[in-house]
């Protein structure tokens, strides 16, 4: 090399801004300029300069000292799970436990608040809290020790760190506020929306298999679709009787589907238990449905298996539940 090229110059200026950040109270320069970082919140502020949140507003950052031993700060991050981390001033590009020590406290707390709001929905798994989370932390280390030369992920016990960093009530309290919480809520309601659109039928489909005890109508799935109608019944002995109905009307217009009881109240009902009954997802198939769709125009019908449904069940307190659903 007769000179110093972009990249390396590049690099060496991003030391220097490192430096900075993990020695507070030491003046760093430039060429000549002071950086202007005197302590580890303006260095991560740099990082989020330029960046905003789904609605374009600029992304918050959560910084606070804990110990003269640890400092950590938290962002909403848009590209997955992000980390800058520093040991006793090493830079730690790939993290390592010391992030996970941090992480997993915040992905527990986190996580109690997002499935104590969902009840009723699926339960927030911890990769995908972490995933939506830009965390910083500077540390220092008793005798850290490193999986290679490049020190770039710190491989210490949590019990040989000579501290720990303890996250406060209002530091998580304050997380929280930041629109990370609504930014996972925001994500596992259009999750749930997206498994319920792949459960629905994608095109219409003229011979359907696979489904037990489904007597299919002739013409379902066919241009005559429309004028098919499904008859759903309580149990088979009531399929017997709407078969033996056929035998005179015809199958060509009438399928019959037999329900093994009560149906699942899928008003009250999670995306997962709607997604695993089996019951629920066999009316899909039959029928034809699609959850993109809301069948308001006669062209949107056209594309159903069925056109009709007729439920036929006893008069009693399990039929009108069944009419309900």
């Amino acid at each position: 090399m007769d000179k110093l090229d972009d990249d390396t110059i590049a690099l060496l200026a991003r030391r220097a801004y490192d430096i900075a950040a993990s020695t507070p109270g030491v003046k760093v320069f430039l060429n000549d300029k002071r950086l202007p970082v005197n302590k580890f919140e303006d260095y991560c502020k740099l990082y989020l300069s330029s960046e905003l949140d789904e609605v374009g507003n600029p992304v918050k950052l959560i910084y606070e000292k804990f110990t003269d031993r640890w400092e950590v700060a938290v962002a909403c991050s848009e590209m997955g799970f992000q980390q800058v981390s520093f040991v006793n001033s090493i830079a730690t590009t790939k993290g390592g436990r010391h992030v996970d020590h941090v992480v997993d406290q915040l992905v527990k707390s986190l996580s109690e608040m997002v499935n104590k709001k969902n009840k009723n929905s699926a339960q927030v798994k911890p990769f995908q809290i972490k995933n939506h989370m830009w965390i910083f932390v500077n540390c220092l280390i008793e005798n850290p020790t490193f999986d290679s030369q490049t020190k770039e992920n710190m491989t210490s016990q949590v019990k040989n760190f000579g501290s720990k960093c303890n996250l406060s009530e209002d530091f998580i309290k304050k997380i929280s506020k930041c629109g990370l919480v609504e930014k996972i809520n925001n994500w596992l309601a259009y999750k749930e929306k997206t498994d319920l659109e792949k459960a629905g039928s994608k095109s219409k489909v003229n011979k359907i298999k696979g489904i037990p005890k489904l007597d299919d109508a002739n013409d379902a799935g066919t241009k005559e679709s429309m004028n098919c109608t499904l008859i759903v019944t309580e149990g088979d002995s009531a399929k017997t009787l709407a078969v033996a109905g056929l035998g005179v009307i015809g199958r060509d217009k009438y399928g019959v589907f037999p329900l093994r009881g009560k149906m699942l109240n899928v008003r009250e009902a999670t995306t997962k238990q709607i997604l695993d009954n089996s019951e629920v997802s066999n009316l899909l198939k039959i029928i034809g449905l699609n959850f993109k769709e809301k069948y308001e125009t006669r062209d949107s019908l056209k594309q159903l298996r069925y056109g009709k449904l007729m439920i036929m069940t006893d008069q009693d307190h399990d039929g009108s539940h069944i009419k309900g659903k």
